[in-house]
């Protein structure tokens, strides 16, 4: 049902006679639009028309040798029809109206979005202090003094905004980012391998490499130089940059004991409500919201109203504990969660651009423990860069050949 329909309305006909078939023949001969036209039963079936091409109806279809009854009326005419005698329930209607429009004037919802290091909690207590609170009336806030404000009292912020709609307030921030460290091109660098393996590429931005592709390094090894050689032969000291790409190889191992218990869901589930009202909690319970030993707690709630038109300071909180029993874990169970957690701290290691070309897992159960081991082979950048040492300007100035003494 489209809004168009509903706003003009429409009515259901009920057409009898030997062939009313006919008859809906006739509303499109007349332009009349219909749908919802049931097949001819006991020579009677029924149609539905547009509310302002009803009138002539009846005689359309006495033309035809036909009886047509409207049987209802649906839309928003046969609505107001209803209900325009009765003066108590539109009385209701226009005073709802009224508080709903009157109540998009204050805030009853705060949203907010964009942070990930800084916690809802500080961002909702600085707005409150700039007088963005439940209850608020907005239209006398000030975007810029409650921006700067907040701003002022979380310095973590580097921008933000507020937007109200229908008493419903988002709050969209921007966290202040550390500026990444400049790069002192002048400063005297060399690569070394951050760890041990086989170089696959050299990758020089600027400097000499000292190794060669299926060369093997170690830790701490000189990769790419802090020197350059220029026109005639000359060494001189330069920044060394570039990238080595390099295959390693990892043996890492992780160990759990036997003796955990896993969750294993049971029946038994409690629903406690309540219902906040602006700032006042009710709750329709008893006891306390803690969760009981032996229950998992999963609370949802729903605040009354209309997204993007309006909300109320109403809002239905639901409360689910769910008992569950603990059961020893299965060796089966307990290699797998080993393993990811080994997978992840390779990723970890090897960082985003790193791949993993080969990896082998091996199980011992030994002493009421579970070790696991993951042996993997894997390819990724290795190369970091170091200041150069007095001693390498030493060896780097040992590389320059003598001045030759003219006669």
């Amino acid at each position: 049902m489209s809004w168009a329909r509903y706003i003009t309305g429409w009515a259901a006909l009920e057409v009898s006679g030997v062939e009313p078939e006919r008859f809906l023949q006739a509303l499109a001969e007349r332009g009349v639009g219909f749908w919802n036209a049931t097949p001819p039963e006991d020579f009677t079936l029924t149609v539905q028309v547009p509310e302002r091409a009803v009138k002539g109806l009846d005689a359309l279809g006495a033309g035809l040798g036909c009886q047509c009854t409207v049987r209802s009326h649906h839309g928003l005419p046969a609505l107001w029809r209803k209900l325009r005698r009765r003066y108590a329930l539109l009385a209701c209607l226009g005073a709802v109206l009224a508080i709903l429009y009157v109540g998009s004037a204050f805030i009853w919802q705060i949203d907010v979005t964009g942070n990930e290091t800084i916690p809802d909690g500080p961002i909702r207590q600085a707005l409150q202090a700039c007088g963005v609170d439940i209850g608020t009336y907005w239209p006398g806030l000030s975007q810029d003094m409650v921006r700067n404000g907040v701003i002022l009292r979380l310095p973590g912020i580097r921008w933000m905004t507020v937007t109200v709609r229908g008493g419903h307030a988002k709050v969209i921030v921007r966290e202040a980012r550390e500026h990444l460290p400049l790069v002192d091109r002048k400063a005297l660098t060399k690569v070394v391998a951050a760890k041990a393996g086989l170089v696959e590429r050299i990758e020089t931005l600027q400097g000499s490499p000292v190794v060669e592709v299926n060369d093997a390094v170690l830790p701490g090894e000189e990769l790419i130089g802090g020197f350059a050689t220029g026109r005639f032969s000359v060494v001189m000291p330069t920044k060394g940059m570039g990238r080595v790409t390099a295959r390693t190889w990892y043996e890492l191992t992780a160990k759990r004991s036997t003796e955990l218990s896993v969750k294993r869901r049971q029946g038994g589930k409690t629903v406690r409500w309540a219902l906040i009202l602006g700032k006042t909690r009710i709750n329709f319970y008893k006891d306390s919201s803690i969760c009981p030993a032996g229950c998992d707690k999963i609370t949802t709630s729903h605040t009354l109203g209309r997204a993007g038109l309006f909300t109320l300071p109403i809002t239905v909180e639901k409360t689910v504990y769910t008992g569950y029993e603990t059961d020893a874990t299965t060796a089966a169970e307990l290699r797998e969660e080993l393993e990811e957690r080994l997978m992840d701290t390779l990723l970890a290691e090897i960082g985003e651009d790193g791949q993993v070309l080969e990896r082998r897992f091996a199980a011992l159960e030994r002493d009421g423990a579970l070790y696991v081991t993951l042996r993997a082979e894997c390819r990724e950048q290795i190369g970091v860069e170091q200041p150069l040492t007095d001693q390498d300007l030493a060896d780097i100035q040992a590389k320059i050949p003598p001045k030759e003494e003219k006669e």
